[in-house]
């Protein structure tokens, strides 16, 4: 593609995503292609992209288009400024004072789980991630739990550039790490004990919006030495209440 045809693919790109408001949330290409001008066939080409990197996704019930989760991802580091994610707030604040830990919010962008929001635990010595940072799919708890509910051809995607070994607990053979995703999807909740920092572990599970769509993770990072079997298990049926809670708030 040449410089200027590339540029103006990506003006076009944009000019799409700003049809879109909190008042006309839903559009449909007809009507993107009316309000920009566009041709319908351009707006298609477009719209397939943009659905592929996850800025736009359609709606499960009219299928029509809305903004996705994606530009959550490039948004990320301006969520502190933003009071961004209300609802999602008092969920980790709770989470957090309860279980005494840090907790925190991831979203999918297609390939990792990326973190949104956070709320620190009180302990001395606790787990700090900074918005916007990405948690490889495979080694992570909020990557396992998004991979977990994500489409065939993201995991496969995810498995075709190879598992890197973090640590000596990472889990680099794709076939185990099948195996484990369909646990995922039966328990609701993924572990992570020492794959991707050796003196860390998580738990995460899964929260939902509208139509039983996947809105992002919730999870707890606990210092490896304080999470034992037994912490495990109570950390477990707190992370799962706090996700229910939290879709309840996006449904």
């Amino acid at each position: 593609m040449a410089p200027l045809a590339g540029m103006k693919t990506v003006r076009h790109a944009i000019v799409v995503l700003r049809c879109f408001s909190v008042a006309e949330s839903l559009l449909g290409v007809n009507e993107i292609a009316r309000r920009t001008g566009l041709h319908k066939s351009s707006v298609s080409r477009l719209v397939a992209t943009l659905e592929e990197a996850h800025l736009l996704e359609r709606d499960t019930a009219t299928k029509r288009l809305r903004l996705g989760d994606g530009l959550l991802t490039i948004a990320a580091p301006l969520f502190s400024k933003m009071g961004f994610l209300n609802a999602v707030r008092p969920v980790l604040e709770k989470l957090s004072q309860t279980t005494e830990e840090t907790a925190y919010f991831n979203i999918w962008d297609g390939s990792e789980a990326v973190v949104v929001d956070q709320a620190v635990g009180p302990n001395a010595v606790t787990h700090f991630a900074p918005l916007g940072m990405r948690n490889p799919a495979h080694c992570t708890a909020t990557g396992k739990v998004l991979l977990a509910f994500a489409s065939e051809s993201e995991v496969d995607a995810v498995l075709s550039v190879g598992l890197h070994k973090y640590t000596p607990s990472s889990v680099t053979d794709p076939v185990t790490l099948r195996e484990q995703l369909a646990d995922i999807r039966a328990n609701g909740v993924a572990l992570n004990i020492g794959e991707l920092a050796s003196d860390v572990g998580a738990i995460a599970a899964i929260v939902r919006k509208e139509h039983g769509a996947i809105a992002g993770a919730i999870a707890v990072s606990v210092p490896l030495y304080r999470f034992g079997r037994d912490r495990q298990e109570e950390l477990r049926k707190m992370v799962l209440e706090a996700a229910k809670s939290l879709s309840q708030r996006l449904s």
